[in-house]
């Protein structure tokens, strides 16, 4: 029976992991944000027409708003849409599949990495299980973020290495995943470099070697031929139009080069990691850190743990390799602590946590008080991240995730006079990518009536047209003393369209899309009537 425990043990946690990231996925986070719905809308485009929204066709980097979206994840998408279709769901479903994949691969790599032992084998379950609750994990295992795909790549292309070590095929394959996963998000193009970087001088006599030599040239061609479309386009404006922006050293941020030691150690603090968290509505649950307040003893514990045993030198380097990395593309950017960004050192800290973990429960020699203690602390968290992750995120941050839009295209396609034309104002937001998504635009049809930059110019052109036309729908701001003439239909937030503005214009109100608060979301109105 015992050899049977771990392997029932890892299904229980892949089952609860699932559970955690698929109970009311799609549906929760409410609404669908404007960056989600644009990347759904490039992958449903390169599906019909074999271009994206703009008429490029398969693009190295996606063109959106004042930006370039990394290609893995929208690439990733398109096979997904003529099964679920084009939804929320599909949208984010590589996210959801990525994110529990990485529970097996987390739990294998970190055997590897030890002595297959049975202290291994509970270390490498006891940190899977604690991965599985992660509120950064799920967190991005349930939204479109490219960060969740990125981990996995690496983790997979790590895994792959130190299979390579004793049979040399599998270098090939890590070369492959190494070079995805630098282009499948914007930190990732500095954090594999310096992984392959350490990996290279620290096993470099095998990598020379006889067996080895023309594995490391292959892995070496295989790399280069899959980062050229990035290369082609590494020196655009596209390409470092991250960087130009969110950059430190960027002429628009106040940030500089003394500020960046105070901002590389905050993603180390136990003060961020374990009670501030990500500032951000959507990179973070309300009331609740990136870790459960119980981990922070293990958090201090395991790094004392981790500086002072000398067992399992291979995971040790593993972890102290990702904890020095990881925060360092996050650190260079003007946000003091961006989970999305610094997403890998989420691997690290639960290591280091897992460590301790395992280290104190071997003190307890009562079963019955270990097994109690254990159930508390998981039933505790998951309270707590349905609590946060589910009920207050839904109720307080619905307003961030654009939430209403899908609301609003219902009643275009089903309640509006086919007929006459439609204005949604953009002053404030820019509701496009939803309306493509959840109208269901035609993107031959789209790209015809939108132009907005030739294919020679994709990546150097950086400017933007911010009226769209879908259809008999147009986005652009509301021009009341002409718009109000027109026999209409106009779309707006409270703001665009208040109470006043439809009593004082005659307005005839069609529908009101409230937040899940009550709060006033989006107005439909009609102008002039005949």
């Amino acid at each position: 029976m015992k050899k049977y425990i771990f392997p029932f043990g890892l299904c229980l946690a892949i089952v609860l992991g699932f559970f955690l990231r698929f109970y009311k996925f799609g549906s929760a986070p409410a609404g669908l944000y404007l960056d989600e719905a644009g990347q759904g809308f490039s992958a449903f485009s390169i599906l019909k027409t074999g271009k994206d929204e703009f008429g490029m066709p398969f693009p190295a980097a996606f063109r959106s708003f004042n930006d370039f979206k990394t290609p893995i994840y929208i690439y990733l998408i398109v096979p997904f849409i003529p099964i679920f279709g084009l939804n929320t769901f599909s949208i984010r479903f590589p996210s959801l599949l990525f994110s529990i994949f990485s529970l097996p691969l987390f739990y294998f790599l970190i055997l590897k990495l030890t002595d297959n032992s049975t202290k291994s084998k509970w270390l490498a379950l006891t940190a899977t299980v604690f991965l599985a609750i992660s509120p950064w994990h799920i967190l991005f295992g349930r939204t479109n973020f490219e960060c969740n795909v990125a981990l996995l790549f690496l983790l997979l292309a790590y895994y792959l290495f130190q299979l390579a070590i004793e049979k040399p095929i599998y270098l090939v394959f890590s070369s492959i995943f190494f070079s995805i996963a630098l282009p499948a998000y914007h930190s990732e193009r500095i954090i594999v470099p310096l992984i392959v970087l350490f990996l290279f001088i620290k096993h470099f006599k095998f990598l020379i070697s006889t067996p080895y030599i023309k594995y490391s040239i292959l892995s070496l061609f295989l790399a280069l031929l899959i980062s050229i479309p990035t290369i082609q386009i590494i020196r655009t404006p596209g390409f470092l139009a991250r960087v130009s922006t969110l950059s430190i050293f960027s002429s628009n941020n106040s940030w500089g080069i003394k500020e960046w030691p105070a901002l590389y150690l905050s993603y180390l603090s136990p003060r961020y990691l374990f009670w501030l968290g990500d500032s951000g509505p959507r990179s973070s649950f309300p009331g609740l850190s990136v870790f459960y307040l119980w981990q922070l003893p293990l958090y201090i514990h395991g790094l004392y743990l981790l500086l002072n045993k000398k067992k399992f030198p291979k995971l040790k380097n593993f972890i102290l390799l990702i904890l020095i990395v990881a925060p360092i593309p996050a650190s260079l950017t003007r946000d003091p602590f961006s989970t999305i960004r610094a997403l890998p050192l989420v691997i690290p800290i639960i290591l280091i946590c897992s460590i301790s973990a395992i280290y104190l429960l071997e003190k307890f020699r009562n079963q019955w008080v270990k097994f109690a203690l254990i159930l508390s602390l998981l039933l505790y968290s998951i309270l707590k991240l349905y609590s946060s992750g589910y009920l207050l995120n839904e109720y307080y941050r619905a307003s961030y995730w654009d939430y209403g839009w899908e609301q609003v295209a219902n009643v275009i396609n089903h309640e509006l006079d086919p007929n006459l034309p439609i204005v949604v104002d953009n002053a404030r937001n820019e509701p496009y990518s939803q309306l493509l998504v959840f109208v269901k635009a035609d993107p031959a049809k789209y790209q015809a009536d939108n132009f907005e930059v030739n294919n020679q110019n994709y990546y150097t052109f950086m400017g933007r047209n911010t009226t769209k036309n879908i259809g008999r729908i147009t986005t652009r701001g509301i021009n009341w003393t002409q718009d109000k003439k027109i026999d209409q239909y106009l779309i707006g937030d409270s703001l665009a369209i208040s109470e006043e503005q439809i009593k004082n214009d005659n307005l005839l109100l069609i529908k009101q899309i409230n937040y899940p608060d009550g709060s006033p979301a989006y107005r439909i109105v009609r102008t002039r009537r005949k």
